[in-house]
């Protein structure tokens, strides 16, 4: 018996580039703009909980990341 392919004809390499599209496209927007994109796509309030919260955070507390930004680079300086 053979195998059945699980995603059609599409190779592996092609189904990789879409993703890599698709991720780069999402990078881009504003955060925003990532909530209205997943409430475009999911719904309203439906699916992906951890990746609303993580960007619902990155709104609510902006000086949080930068000043991770600012000790990842300390930490950089200190290593060389």
């Amino acid at each position: 018996m053979s195998r059945t392919r699980k995603n059609g004809t599409r190779s592996r390499e092609e189904r990789h580039t879409e993703a890599v599209k698709r991720n780069t496209n999402f990078a881009s927007l504003s955060l925003t703009e990532q909530l209205q994109y997943l409430d475009l796509r999911l719904g309203e309030g439906v699916g992906a909980i951890k990746q609303r919260a993580k960007i619902q955070n990155k709104i609510d507390r902006p000086q949080m990341t930068e000043q991770k930004k600012a000790k990842q680079k300390k930490r950089a300086k200190k290593k060389k």
